[in-house]
């Protein structure tokens, strides 16, 4: 890497991770380093923990707010057409100040009426659900057939929808965020389609879920406004938590001296979560915070206008940290008035996962080297593509089936017109 070109954040993730990457940036840039989102794309990444938390508790100085970029204002980047992650959409992620309070209250206020000893058992009744589908066999990909699958299922089921509804979205997301762009398009309409469906559907018929929760409260948000707020719930419970459930069975299966700590009940399932996201954080990088004005950062100028990666993984292996840190001082559901409201209910999904592999999958090991192991190629998240096992084969527990779903034809509004447009395709 030459030391006047930034680095490139789109270039492929080596097997090993980036970890060097920041290691190197660091040597040559000190707390903060130019990088690239995307050719010809230029952000700032933040690699130290203090830099990373004075952006994230001081929004009146870093806006979330992504149509503040200069690259946008000068005409370089469309947010509509830039990745989901950099883009902008009418929710409490992407606003600031009384907008934010407006948009993240219904969603924080919905999220703290949850029973999480309640949702632990629906995510443990789907966690079964989908190991019965491969338990049989001795083998599985722990990701693809499990750590994926399951958060949607379970925050489906928080909305208040059968499983055949969380497939589909499950299914639905995981071609958004595949390699085949002309059919990633087309699925991010029908996604659209499955939470104004859900909106629609919840108008008519509300229930004691997080959306009709979202609808009774007073910010009184449109139906377009709470379309976006369960889709942010979606998308802040999904991949995240999918790649802390996977990175921590990695540990596990990687790692003896966790491996043993845990067995041994001297490490609980939650400080087992939080040494992952200290040292395997599922996120390596978060997009963005917009300068509001010029400020100097570390030794780099900073000018009103530029882009600042929030960066997770760089920031846990900072050297100022590195020896002090542990416990839940990690980054991993931000900090300021933007951290993570839905941080309760991730631990629960993953938690449960952990708990129903370790119980269920008798004998379980790596089915590859770990050298084999490969990353997700997002510059983003941090996470395994697969997680191949091999295990004892054990026997279904054949947990309670899901509701019918009524005909089509009994309420035939976009929701329903959508799963059976799913179903004709599965």
């Amino acid at each position: 890497m030459s030391p006047t070109r930034p680095a490139r954040l789109y270039a492929p993730v080596p097997s090993s991770g980036r970890a060097r990457l920041w290691e190197r940036l660091r040597e040559l840039h000190g707390a903060v380093a130019p990088v690239e989102l995307d050719p010809g794309v230029p952000a700032w990444l933040l690699l130290g923990y203090h830099e990373n938390l004075t952006v994230l508790q001081n929004p009146h100085l870093f806006s979330r707010d992504t149509r503040h970029w200069r690259e946008v204002t000068e005409g370089r980047v469309d947010l509509a057409a830039s990745r989901p992650a950099l883009s902008w959409r009418p929710n409490a992620l992407y606003a600031d100040g009384p907008e934010h309070t407006r948009l993240r209250a219904p969603v924080a206020d919905a999220l703290a009426r949850l029973d999480l000893s309640a949702t632990a058992r629906t995510a443990r009744r789907i966690a079964d659900d989908l190991i019965d589908a491969f338990v049989t066999t001795g083998r599985a990909d722990l990701i693809g057939d499990f750590a994926a699958p399951l958060p949607v299922l379970v925050v489906n089921h928080l909305y208040g929808l059968p499983d055949s509804y969380g497939h589909m979205l499950g299914d639905l997301t995981a071609v958004v965020f595949g390699a085949d762009a002309r059919r990633g398009e087309a699925a991010v309409a029908r996604v659209h389609q499955y939470f104004a469906g859900l909106v629609s559907r919840k108008r008519g018929r509300p229930g004691a879920d997080l959306v009709s929760w979202m609808m009774e409260h007073p910010s009184r948000l449109s139906d377009h406004e709470l379309a976006h707020a369960a889709a942010l719930i979606d998308n802040a419970s999904h991949q995240p938590t999918t790649h802390l459930i996977g990175n921590t069975l990695r540990t596990l299966l990687t790692d003896a001296r966790i491996r043993t700590a845990h067995a041994d009940a001297r490490l609980s399932v939650q400080d087992l979560l939080d040494h992952v996201m200290w040292t395997d954080t599922p996120f390596q990088v978060l997009p963005a915070r917009i300068a509001l004005q010029d400020v100097r950062i570390g030794t780099c100028d900073v000018r009103a206008g530029d882009a600042l990666l929030i960066g997770f993984e760089a920031a846990h292996l900072d050297p100022a940290v590195r020896s002090s840190g542990g416990g839940r001082a990690h980054l991993m559901f931000g900090a300021g008035p933007h951290a993570c409201p839905a941080r309760s209910l991730a631990r629960t999904i993953a938690a449960t996962a952990v708990a129903a592999v370790h119980e269920r999958l008798g004998g379980l090991r790596l089915a590859v080297a770990p050298r084999e192991l490969r990353l997700t190629p997002s510059p983003f998240l941090r996470g395994l593509a697969e997680l191949p096992v091999a295990f004892t084969p054990g026997e279904p527990v054949l947990p309670a089936a899901d509701p019918p779903e009524p005909r089509a034809d009994e309420h035939a509004d976009l929701l329903s017109r959508l799963l059976s447009w799913w179903r004709r395709g599965a």
